[in-house]
This record gives C-alpha cells, structure tokens and sequence, in this order.
C-alpha cells in the first residue's frame, strides 16, 4: 500500500507549490479560535496521523484527510474533508495478519467564532462536524477557547463531544466519547513556534458508563511563511490504555491559502 500513502503525498506537494499565503494552526490536535478564514477565501489542508503500538504484535495505522475550507462570513467557516485509512496489524502468535487500505467517508465542517482572542480576554469558537461513510455515522461538536497572553504565548482548550452510529445487518451500535484536548505554543519569531499538546480521551460504549480514560502528552513545532504553513506533533500515551488506544500517535497538517 506504499504507492497509495506516496500518491496522496505526490498530490499536496504539487498543491503546496503552486499556491501562495497561508491560514496559519500552531497545534495539530487543538483547534484555536481565531482558525477561522476571512470572506471568501479558500484553503487547502493535507493530514497525516500515524497511530503505532498495541498491548500485544505490531500494529500501524495511517489516517489521511484531504481538506479543502472556505470562508462563508468573516465569522464563519465551512469544510468538506475526504477520508482515508491504512491499517496493518501482525499478530505472529496466532497469525491473525491483515492489512487494508479502506475510504473512510465524507465529512462536513462548520466553524463559527464567538469572540475573537485578539480582540477580547478570552477567544470562542464553537464546531461541528459529520461524517458518513455508509455504514457509520459520526457526529462532533467541539467547544473552543483560546487565550493570547504576552504577545508570544498562545494557550488553548478544547472540550469534545463525539457520538458514533455503526450500522449492522442485524443491530446499530452506538458509542460516545468526550475528550478534552489542550495546547501552550510559543513564538520564536514570524515564522517558528514550539508548544506542547495534551489529549485525554473516554469513550462511552452504548452511551453508558465510561469504559476507560487514556491521555497523551507531548511536544509540537510549527512553521508558517507567506506562502504555507505546517505543524508536526508527536503525542506518546502516558497512561495504560493500550486494548483500546495506541502507545504513540504522530501528527502533520499542512496549510495553503488562495
């Protein structure tokens, strides 16, 4: 499946350098208040997620989203994402091996800024999201706020709600998640900025009682120039919750505006 993860790759580079200035995110799994895009204006978003290591053989996930976000008001934001999934899983003590390269749906963005952070103490953003893919249905509403303290330190906060629908011959399967995710940048200069990310994910089988809580933690680097921008992070777990959750997860977006 190498020539599929190339060809995605292939593509957004060929993007990448034929458009100019960019809509800049310093986090990768925060979502700040002011990412939102002026009046009319397009961008264009490429993402990469590595999810590696399980309790037990080798496992590897990649998780590619191909973005493209217009700008509806200068408060509102839409989005329409396309999914893609490869998985690979090498259990040699029952050799239970497998590897697939799946499309994961369509999904539907919608951002809209409350307050902006530099305009008021505290910025607010308020998201949804939707995606389908014929057998499952997800839905995601995110509460944003952000907060720019000194003139070089951005910190924000995310609280997540996700409800999941599995559509079955027989049953539909139902499973909710809230998750809070937090992130401390730092900007060097114009162009370079340093922080650190937190994720802490519960999921909800049957909407019930919570199953279990896994957090991850870890550091994040950014660059942003006239023409793109792109952020990389690393988030290792730091909790035990390897059944349900990797033991690293690797993250890169990268930006174009036109």
């Amino acid at each position: 499946m190498l020539w599929k993860k190339g060809f995605l790759v292939f593509v957004f580079a060929g993007i990448l350098g034929g458009l100019v200035q960019a809509d800049e995110r310093h986090f990768t799994y925060s979502y700040e208040a002011d990412s939102i895009l002026p009046k009319g204006h397009w961008e264009l978003e490429q993402w990469v997620t590595l999810k590696e290591g399980k309790d037990e053989g080798k496992f590897h996930r990649w998780d590619f989203r191909e973005e493209i976000e217009y700008g509806l008001t200068d408060r509102l934001t839409t989005a329409l994402y396309l999914n893609f999934r490869d998985t690979t899983v090498d259990l040699k003590e029952d050799g239970n091996d497998s590897e697939a390269f799946e499309f994961r749906g369509v999904s539907s963005e919608w951002k809209y800024m409350l307050f902006s952070p530099h305009l008021c103490p505290i910025g607010v953003l308020f998201y949804f999201e939707t995606r389908y893919d014929g057998e499952e249905l997800e839905l995601e509403e995110k509460l944003i706020l952000e907060h720019i303290f000194f003139e070089k330190w951005i910190g924000v906060v995310n609280v997540v709600g996700e409800e999941e629908w599995e559509f079955e011959e027989e049953e539909t399967k139902t499973e909710g998640a809230l998750e809070f995710d937090l992130g401390l940048s730092y900007l060097i200069n114009g162009h370079w900025s340093v922080g650190v990310e937190a994720r802490n994910h519960r999921e909800y089988p049957e909407f019930e009682e919570e199953e279990h809580s896994a957090w991850f933690v870890g550091p994040n680097i950014h660059y942003g120039s006239s023409k793109w921008w792109a952020t990389f992070t690393v988030l290792p777990q730091v909790t035990d919750v390897l059944d349900e959750h990797e033991e690293v997860e690797v993250r890169f977006i990268a930006g174009v505006l036109f």
